[in-house]
């Protein structure tokens, strides 16, 4: 099976971009079973032409604090997890060939793409970065780095935990004001929905947005934290200007 291409709706050659599944094995260097974890790596990255040892990762913390990186960045976390951007959960880039990695097990990745500058970014939205607004913060760094309008970026979406099984607590009603969905006695967020829409209240046009709406929980294909808890692999996402 050929890895996913979130972008396929706009029919890019410029960009890489794709997402793992369960089946190509766990891809963190920390989390779940790790022993396989870089052979993994090769292999899955290999298949789409990029060096496992150029990737570049990020010690992921829930925020939203978005790095520029460069040639120079190239390795960083590859080979071991100590070596990863510290406090990150995005990335941009406006060089070919640096490879960009968010690593998720319910959480949303985000890819966008700027064809005019051109410039990229990737992003790793759990409910709190969506909370800060992760996506807002990813497009105002492209914006004051590369001069990225909105209005001209393509977004794809990774997969994440969906609406159907992402059951949260009463107090998210006032966190968010809407992707909250009440029925069967609870409330459910949609990840995704919230993202979609703090990104078109961006300025991102909505037929610009390609959501292929993977449930983590529900499919078998992919790793899900709130099923596997502390057992769970990670699944990748990789974005590099070609």
């Amino acid at each position: 099976m050929l890895p996913y291409n979130p972008f396929q709706k706009f029919g890019l050659n410029s960009v890489t971009a794709v997402f793992s599944r369960k089946q190509d094995g766990n891809m963190s260097l920390s989390y779940g079973d790790t022993k396989s974890s870089l052979a993994n790596r090769k292999k899955f990255l290999g298949s789409i032409g990029i060096d496992y040892r150029s990737l570049i990762c990020a010690q992921q913390v829930h925020g939203k604090n978005v790095e520029y990186v460069r040639q120079e960045n190239k390795g960083s976390g590859a080979l071991d997890y100590a070596s990863s951007i510290m406090d990150t959960d995005g990335f941009i880039t406006d060089q070919p060939g640096v490879p960009l990695a968010i690593l998720t097990a319910d959480c949303l990745s985000i890819f966008i793409y700027d064809p005019e500058r051109p410039a990229i970014a990737i992003l790793h939205a759990g409910w709190r970065s969506t909370e800060k607004n992760i996506s807002q913060a990813g497009i105002s760094r492209m914006r004051e780095k590369f001069g990225s309008q909105a209005k001209d970026l393509l977004v794809g979406f990774g997969p994440s935990i969906r609406s159907c099984c992402f059951q949260v607590e009463e107090d998210f009603k006032s966190n968010f004001s809407f992707g909250l969905l009440k029925r069967e006695g609870g409330i459910f967020m949609d990840i995704a929905l919230i993202n979609q829409r703090q990104l078109v209240g961006c300025g991102v046009e909505e037929e610009n947005i390609f959501d292929p709406a993977f449930c983590t929980f529900s499919d078998d294909d992919f790793f899900s934290f709130r099923k596997e808890a502390q057992a769970a692999g990670r699944l990748i996402s990789v974005m590099m200007l070609k």
